[in-house]
């Protein structure tokens, strides 16, 4: 059994132990391979100088195996069977069971849980709905050390954080929920008609138009041919003099968005807003502000970092909050301490 395998929940890590929980029982010989896969993945990502898995030690209901390097024992991978699962645990120095934390958080169930957050915080609606994408997962960190860093930029630069509000298509309560919120936002803005982005924003914007009972359409970022249209759904007289209400799902500089409303305004289009679900707060605002274009978002990164979000939703280690912080702060200089080359956004 490899460990990828296995679905997680009641994640947790403190003191240099990590305990997580299986929703069902695993056989024997499941468990050895599980452990022989765990070691693997410990030697390959986190420690290479581990040496080998020790043999099982069995007690009761509970099975042990101690990770052993060059000097000795490095740490023990626990498995305690319980009547309807099975829980995991995993002791290692305090760098280590950090590692090992943040490996296995991109294996727990999500449950999306309004009932939870609502009980342990009491942001604004910014703060809320970013909690929201912390505990589905729409909000994903990596140090670039067990995993790789994001790319951004067309690709040029990297970043510890990345958003990914295409997922919640994937949890429906939690779409509609942060849908209803944006609709409650832009429905008194003044406008005809809604225009997505391709790709990313085009089910969101469809659904946001379906709450609004508006028409919708969508932009294309690139033209296949010359003689194609530029607008997907809609014909240019069909546009004329309408009033259009840009979407899309993040903002981070805001040039894509300009380039469409620059178009949407050649088609006789009047664009005075957009509305984004998530505003990286990387010049995206003020660069549609110079196009004559307010921005409306749902949340920002301000929102994503508030500390009034706890690690039980955000499921983030205390080392990823202070590096997605100093990224933020300084892109240039964050880059030059990882030994990055760091290229200025420029307009594409």
């Amino acid at each position: 059994m490899k460990l990828d395998q296995v679905a997680l929940r009641e994640l947790d890590y403190a003191a240099g132990v990590v305990r997580a929980v299986t929703p069902y029982i695993l056989e024997y010989q499941e468990v050895r391979g599980l452990a022989e896969d765990f070691f693997s993945v410990y030697k390959s990502l986190i420690n290479p100088k581990a040496v080998q898995l020790g043999p099982m030690e069995r007690e009761a209901n509970a099975e042990s195996y101690r990770l052993i390097g060059e000097k000795g024992d490095l740490g023990r991978f626990h498995i305690v069977y319980d009547l309807e699962e099975t829980r995991l645990g995993v002791e290692l120095s305090e760098p280590e069971a950090q590692k090992v934390y943040r490996l296995l958080r991109e294996q727990r169930i999500v449950v999306p849980d309004l009932g939870l957050i609502r009980e342990v915080m009491s942001g604004n609606l910014a703060e809320t709905v970013a909690a929201i994408f912390w505990q589905v997962g729409a909000i994903k960190v990596s140090l670039g050390d067990i995993r790789p860093l994001f790319k951004v930029d067309e690709n040029r630069n990297f970043s510890p954080i990345y958003i990914d509000v295409k997922g919640l298509s994937n949890y429906p309560t939690v779409q509609d929920f942060v849908l209803s919120a944006g609709a409650l936002l832009v429905k008194n803005l003044g406008f005809d008609v809604i225009c997505g982005i391709e790709a990313g924003s085009i089910a969101l914007a469809a659904l946001l138009a379906q709450k609004l009972s508006k028409p919708m359409f969508f932009a294309r970022r690139g033209l296949r041919y010359p003689e194609a249209s530029p607008f997907e759904g809609i014909k240019k007289h069909e546009i004329f003099r309408k009033r259009v209400l840009l979407v899309d799902d993040t903002l981070v500089h805001g040039w894509t968005k300009t380039q469409v409303v620059k178009r949407l305004r050649e088609w006789g289009a009047r664009v005075d807003f957009c509305f984004v679900i998530f505003d990286r707060q990387q010049g995206g605002e003020e660069e549609l502000a110079l196009a004559g274009v307010r921005l409306y978002s749902l949340t920002n990164r301000d929102a994503a970092l508030s500390e009034k979000i706890p690690r039980e939703i955000s499921f983030l280690t205390p080392t990823e909050f202070e590096e997605v912080k100093n990224y933020f702060r300084d892109p240039a200089g964050w880059h030059q301490r990882r030994g990055l080359r760091f290229f200025p956004p420029v307009r594409t």
